[in-house]
């Protein structure tokens, strides 16, 4: 169901317009694609792709005046030129179409091509077009503010002014020489001298539609006393308004109720009792209908007085499905309405009947029905083939065996006794499988399955797909995408980056695949901008404090590095070990060579006993090192002794010599 108002969504935000007999349908696709429909066959009489279909798509159409030939008496006339003809039924059988770029083309319906171009009057897009059936020109308004005058017969300028501080979104001609205007409020203007008459306040938004209503011969040449309907954009009620320059009062007369937003209108006036019958195409595809003499002003807005609808017939076990109504006119006592799809748009006239104030009609389901496409407008031609002739193709230019007699029965077909006693041993042998092995199928995509759970609204379906973390599937998915599903799919994606944060990385996968393959579909869609706005202002929400939560994360590091470092102990610098070896250089008198300094075996070994013997002194006790000492000094003496005795016998000897 969310799909289908998705899909009557974007159908009925593209142009659609009826030619005033109800002959033609023009409608533009979102791709720029201009079709053509007669309304009695339901089938496209032309088509047309202008150059920059793509990049200046179509925003509104505007039909010209056709005006009616004047009965005279029968008198001998000179037989017009083929030439005199055709332009008059092509003055007669123009459309202009608006295009987002500013530029305004006029479409020919006799050469099935455009006419001529309307350039350098408006620098943005153009929101609606108007003619001027006794002079011939058109009106044109824009988002840039500006009305445009338009000499049709020399594609130029006539007259430019500013009418808005906005953007101008609809506009009307309700005299020769005055014009209303309407961006979030009305405006009356002269179009001699560009003077602004009176403002009209009474809608909260922009107002996309205006229809005048003459209702009488005498109001027709000035603006005084003649009414007309604006329609909003989000707001349920149309106001009827009344024109008089001479009062103050800028509210509405009278107010009709609908029950949602209306899309389309068309108003028919009723000469006879001068009563008004407004038709209008809601949002969910339904067309309601007024009959009103506006005669006064009421304080109570007006109910519908018919509702027509389509839908499907259904079953036991299935529901009826509604089937929306793309588009409504009134041609005189019927409704000629468009529904279903404008794939396979369906036209069909209703009677009206004012007496049933509900009435439903029963069609078959538009998407049951095949597409078949007209051989007439197909410029590929297929060649007839004779059923006796024989067609050779690669895998068949030798044949098997002789052809057949039409008379004559088949052989049988071999059977295991035909066959040799190596064919039977190879057929049964392990090594040589008589069927060869297959792979078994990849499924690299997902695409049909990701279609029907976006048809089902099924969050289980979807989840599974969107959850896959491989980008080969994810590519071929959206590559394979059907075009109906690339929008569900966006808006999909949209809202669960805003409710399911944990898996923002694959949407997040999902959404840079689409807008990468999609970019030149999605660029045709003016609504995409909104859907997309959300996504980004979340995105940029997101990513507004990552800056500061760096500087703070860094700051919190530089802190911790120091706080880390405070705790730390001190690592001591000086060895509590002593030298195993400390010389002391003493002065003396007497010049030593430099072989004295040189330490020998027997003084290091000397050393080192000293050290142990210090070493060992150190361990022991006071009591142990004061009898060490006495022994030393025993020693001490021990040695002195044998020193003196050997001095003594030298002198000994020394005086007996």
């Amino acid at each position: 169901m969310r799909i289908l108002e998705h899909v009557l969504k974007m159908a009925l935000s593209t142009p659609v317009s009826f030619s005033s007999n109800g002959e033609y349908c023009m409608y533009s696709s979102p791709d720029g694609v201009l079709k053509v429909y007669d309304t009695s066959t339901s089938k496209i009489s032309q088509q047309y792709t202008p150059s920059s279909h793509l990049t200046a798509t179509c925003t509104c159409l505007s039909w010209g005046p056709k005006r009616p030939s004047a009965k005279t008496p029968k008198k001998k006339k000179k037989r017009k030129s083929l030439s005199e003809d055709s332009d008059e039924q092509e003055k007669n059988d123009i459309v202009a179409i608006g295009t987002s770029s500013g530029n305004i083309l006029l479409y020919s319906i006799v050469k099935a091509d455009i006419q001529s171009q309307l350039d350098k009057g408006h620098s943005e897009s153009v929101n609606d077009l108007c003619w001027d059936e006794n002079q011939g020109y058109l009106y044109s308004c824009s988002n840039d503010h500006h009305v445009v005058q338009w000499d049709v017969s020399t594609a130029n300028v006539r007259h430019k002014w500013k009418a808005d501080k906005g953007s101008v979104h609809s506009m009307c001609l309700c005299s020769s020489n005055h014009l209303l205007t309407a961006g979030r409020s009305i405006k009356l203007w002269n179009v001699e001298n560009k003077e602004l008459l009176k403002t009209f306040t009474g809608h909260k938004t922009e107002i996309f539609r205006l229809l005048p209503l003459p209702l009488s011969a005498e109001a027709s040449d000035s603006p005084e006393n003649m009414y007309f309907l604006s329609a909003a954009q989000n707001d349920r009620i149309i106001n009827a308004w009344q024109i008089n320059t001479t009062s103050s009062d800028k509210n509405s007369i009278t107010s009709f109720s609908l029950p949602e937003e209306p899309t389309l209108l068309d108003v028919c006036q009723q000469s006879t009792e001068q009563v008004v019958m407004l038709c209008a195409v809601t949002r969910s595809g339904q067309v309601v209908i007024f009959e009103h003499k506006l005669n006064g002003r009421l304080k109570k807005p007006l109910k519908p007085k018919v509702l027509l609808q389509v839908s499907t017939s259904g079953a036991k076990d299935i529901l009826p499905l509604p089937i929306p109504i793309l588009a409504a006119q009134i041609c005189d006592q019927d409704i000629l309405i468009v529904h279903g799809n404008f794939l396979k748009p369906t036209f069909e006239r209703v009677k009206y009947n004012s007496a049933d104030p509900v009435q439903c009609l029963i069609r078959e389901d538009p998407r049951k029905v095949s597409l078949q496409t007209d051989k007439s407008l197909s410029k590929v031609q297929t060649p007839d083939v004779s059923k006796d002739s024989t067609v050779l193709v690669p895998g068949l230019m030798a044949p098997s065996g002789p052809s057949q007699e039409p008379g004559r029965r088949s052989k049988r077909k071999p059977s295991i006794t035909d066959m040799s006693m190596e064919e039977r041993l190879n057929a049964i042998s392990v090594d040589h499988p008589s069927h060869p092995t297959r792979e078994p199928p990849q499924a690299d995509t997902l695409a049909r399955l990701l279609t029907q759970g976006l048809q089902s609204q099924d969050k289980k379906m979807i989840n599974n797909v969107l959850m896959q973390a491989s980008e080969k599937v994810v590519q071929n998915t959206v590559r394979k995408l059907p075009i109906q599903a690339i929008i569900p799919l966006v808006q999909e994606l949209s809202s669960r980056m805003h409710t399911h944060a944990q898996s923002s990385s694959k949407i997040l996968r999902w959404i840079k695949t689409l807008l990468t393959i999609h970019t030149s579909y999605l660029m045709t869609f003016p609504d995409m901008v909104e859907n997309l706005s959300t996504l980004y202002q979340m995105m940029d929400s997101r990513t507004m404090m990552f800056n500061k939560l760096s500087r703070l994360q860094g700051k919190l590091d530089l802190v911790l590095s120091q706080v880390t470092a405070q705790d730390q102990p001190e690592v001591e610098t000086e060895s509590l070990e002593q030298p195993l070896l400390m010389y002391q250089e003493e002065s003396s008198d007497e010049d030593f060579g430099l072989d004295d300094f040189a330490p020998t075996q027997s003084d290091t070994e000397d050393n080192v006993d000293l050290f142990d013997d210090n070493e060992e002194e150190m361990d022991k006790t006071p009591d142990q090192q004061n009898g060490d000492e006495e022994e030393k000094d025993s020693d001490d003496n021990d040695d002195d002794e044998m020193e003196d005795s050997p001095m003594e016998n030298g002198d000994e000897e020394m005086e007996s010599e």
